[in-house]
């Protein structure tokens, strides 16, 4: 944009020149009547006067546009081993989806299917077998589906029904904060294949950059819908910025997009001259021993053939990478035991300096002839003999001790008459684990060893023996200090089954078993409390037994895998505040007090940092993507307004931001959060949903104290874990409710742990006071407790505005 000065001179008359004489004038008149109104000896010339203008900062020079001619000749790449390549080429957006606006009016949409029209002509010539996703100005919405996801998937099926050799998206990208100047050519390729996909983004991104001639480059890993869904090797261009007019005045011009389609075919061509092997074939094979007389294998291998040199590779099982033994052109690589079912095997190699196979995926199946083993004892843990039951837990294992994962039914009896007899006759295994539980048959004592025996088809053990004695009169089966019984779900009052941490053959939780039956030891008090169960809180204070149970936000978060990334780390301070508070500490510990709610809540979470360590963006959306996210949050205290931000095409991410800003504003932490569009790579890069949110700015004296007062910071997370419960279907948060924490003199405790039901812990803020809201039924156990007080209530459904007040 031109300057003041260069516009004012605009607005004279052609030729035409401001005289001074005036302005000269004017100055010795107002000398005058100072002098006439008795100032003349208190005039301080310079003083008065206003100082001149400070020189304007130098114009930043505009970044090169590129498109000024093609530096490698067409004839620089032996176009040859383009012949048969089945190539599919993606002009990105179109229809209803413009992609990025020029100045001027130029849509990406456009620009992208003019190059890629250019180079499927150039490929076709060269005897390639190009498919493109559109040849004209569409998209691929229906009136059934009319979302983003829709019309990209539709493009990813396309490209899949073809089996190509390679996949290349072409785009045009735009400045996220709508700046004008800035200019860049990126190349994504697939993110986690560092294989072809990654050779064919070198070649092409050395291609574009040494063509277009743009200076600012980079070449980063992708996983955008398109990339991600292909199954061939892909990539994705942004060559220029759109958004930029003087790029957006060179792509106007057919020479210009030309240009960058010979670019495109340059690097198309070296890519496909490397000397890459081949995985011709691969298969799994089973060998058995005692000569093969086993029904069915016992050791497996995988094989591999290979076309072409190679002196790299990689084979892996269920994604267990194995020691890899290369006998010319076949690759064996053996497994260890494995269990019965499906397996997933990748088989890949590489000629260092060259290039890389395409990785092949497979699939068998593991079988085994029969049960091998049958155990049974009683637990050894506090779950002891009872009135209730006496637990036994039975494994079915395979020949290779692993858990038989089958669902099986076991058959249950006693073998010796006594008062103990099994409650059920026959158990159901799941995952190799069953539980059979004995009784007190009538009000008769034992002490005589009981022994029983369990089957399975033509397998049998006997197990014990197990004895019981009594205690006196009346004492029944209870060990002194030990409790057992069946726990309870509330508000339904049924057992309480499946918890998580109690399934699988090697459990997590030891006093609960996925049966619900429960052993507690008695407290030093004498009380019996059940410990804290990931997912459950304990229903209201009470003590009756058996324990009960009420699911956190009615069980939405539970088994719900997050991803929670506190921004910057190391070296980036991710904003720093006039006092020097780095805004990377105060992320960190909003992410690691989240992460405890949402853990306590049953959730499964990764921290993309653990600690004040720099991790890359790339690697932190690699953990994300490894760990299987279905939500990702970015959490950050920018030096800039607050924001709950999404990806632009992302519908769901805008619905959680704006859910975020409304329980922002109830909780007091702002006074509005507005949803808003960001571009930060893990936003863009993450499969899963993507939020980032930034409640409060790092950068003013007045939001740096704020952050530092009481209560703060652990509200955030509490703001985040209600928005991931909505997210996850709990009911939308009503109206919060307001704890006050008071000493014995009635005075307000800032800074007091508030703990709700024993899991989720709150904190007062400068005025004493904790928001929180009610997110399933039930009373609830407040309890607040540090050196300045120490009190407890029990919340019913109908209370509100709660006073927690030491007594003396």
């Amino acid at each position: 944009m031109p300057s003041s000065a260069a516009w004012k001179r605009r607005s004279d008359p052609v030729g035409a020149a401001r005289p001074r004489a005036p302005r000269v004038a004017c100055a010795f008149v107002a000398l005058a009547l100072l002098v006439l109104a008795g100032c003349a000896h208190r005039i301080s010339p310079p003083a008065t006067i206003a100082p001149p203008p400070a020189p304007a900062a130098p114009a930043r020079p505009r970044p090169a546009p590129g498109y000024a001619g093609l530096r490698d000749s067409l004839g620089s790449a032996d176009a040859r081993v383009l012949r048969g390549k089945r190539i599919v080429l993606d002009p990105g957006h179109g229809g209803f989806f413009t992609g990025s606006l020029g100045v001027n009016g130029l849509t990406e949409a456009e620009v992208n299917l003019a190059v890629a029209l250019d180079l499927d002509t150039l490929l076709e010539a060269q005897g390639a077998q190009v498919l493109l996703t559109r040849e004209r100005d569409r998209d691929f919405l229906t009136p059934r589906d009319s979302t983003l996801r829709s019309d990209l998937a539709e493009r990813v099926r396309m490209a899949n029904a073809f089996a190509p050799d390679l996949f290349l998206s072409i785009h045009h990208n735009a400045d996220p904060a709508g700046a004008h100047d800035v200019n860049e050519t990126q190349t994504y390729y697939k993110l986690g294949d560092d294989g072809p996909s990654y050779d064919a983004a070198t070649d092409v991104h050395r291609a574009l950059v040494r063509n277009l001639g743009i200076e600012t480059q980079r070449l980063l890993p992708g996983n955008f819908a398109v990339v991600r869904g292909v199954d061939a090797p892909a990539i994705l261009t942004e060559a220029s910025y759109l958004t930029d007019p003087d790029v957006e005045a060179r792509l106007r011009t057919p020479e210009a997009r030309r240009l960058e389609a010979e670019a495109l075919d340059l690097g198309l061509a070296h890519y496909f001259a490397r000397r890459a092997p081949v995985v011709d074939s691969v298969w799994a094979e089973g060998t058995s021993d005692d000569d093969g007389r086993e029904a069915a294998p016992r050791h497996w291998a995988v094989h591999a053939r290979i076309r072409g040199a190679y002196d790299l590779a990689d084979v892996r099982v269920d994604g267990l990478a194995l020691p890899v033994t290369m006998n010319g052109s076949v690759l064996v690589a053996n497994a260890p035991p494995l269990t019965i079912g499906r397996h997933e095997a990748t088989v890949s190699a590489r000629l260092a300096g060259e290039g890389s196979a395409r990785t092949r995926r497979f699939s068998f199946d593991v079988r085994k002839s029969a049960h091998a083993e049958l155990r049974a004892a009683v637990v050894n843990t506090p779950v002891t003999p009872s009135r209730a039951a006496i637990p036994v837990r039975i494994e079915l294992l395979d020949v290779d001790g692993l858990p038989w994962p089958d669902s099986t039914r076991v058959h249950v009896r006693a073998l010796t008459p006594a008062a103990l007899k099994p409650r059920d006759t026959t158990v159901v295994m799941r995952d190799g684990v069953g539980w059979a539980y004995f009784h007190l048959r009538g009000r008769g004592r034992t002490s005589t060893p009981v022994r029983w025996r369990i089957s399975v088809g033509d397998r049998s053990a006997d197990a014990g023996p197990l004895t019981l004695e009594t205690r006196g009169p009346g004492a029944g089966f209870d060990a002194p200090g030990e409790r057992t019984g069946f726990a309870l779900a509330m508000p339904s009052g049924e057992r309480l089954q499946h918890a998580p941490g109690t399934t699988g053959p090697a459990p997590r939780v030891t006093w609960l078993n996925r049966d619900g039956f429960v052993g507690i030891a008695a407290s030093a008090a004498g009380a019996f409390v059940a410990p804290q169960l990931a997912g459950f809180r304990a229903w209201g204070a009470d003590t009756t037994w058996p324990p009960r149970f009420v699911a956190i936000a009615d069980g939405a978060l539970a088994g719900h895998r997050i991803a929670i990334d506190p921004e910057g780390g190391g070296d980036d301070a991710a904003g720093t505040g006039p006092s020097g508070t780095r805004a990377a500490s105060l992320n960190l510990e909003v992410a690691r007090a989240l992460a405890a709610m949402l853990e306590a809540s049953g959730a499964q979470v990764l921290l993309t940092r653990q600690g004040d360590a720099a991790v890359s963006e790339v690697e932190r959306v690699q953990r994300s993507e490894g760990f299987g996210a279905e939500r990702y949050l970015r959490i950050g205290h920018a030096a800039a307004r607050p924001v709950a931000g999404h990806y632009f095409s992302s519908g769901a991410g805008r619905r959680w931001a704006l859910s975020l800003g409304s329980i922002a504003v109830e909780l007091g932490l702002a006074d509005s959060l507005p949803a808003s569009e960001v571009a930060k790579y893990a936003i863009t890069q993450a499969s899963s949903i993507a939020l980032y949110a930034s409640l409060a700015r790092i950068d003013s004296a007045a939001s740096e104290a704020r952050l530092l007062s009481p209560g703060v910071l652990r509200t955030e997370a509490y703001a985040l874990y209600l928005s991931l419960a909505h997210e996850f279907g709990a009911a939308p948060a009503g109206a919060p409710d307001t704890l006050a924490v008071r000493d014995a003199d009635g005075r307000a405790v800032p800074g007091a742990l508030v703990t709700l039901g024993g899991t989720l812990v709150l904190q007062t803020g400068a005025d004493g006071r904790a928001l929180w809201v009610r997110t399933e039924p039930g009373p609830i156990e407040a309890a607040a407790g540090d050196w300045r007080v120490n009190a407890r209530a029990l919340l019913l459904d109908s209370e509100r505005s709660h006073f927690l007040t030491e007594t003396r």
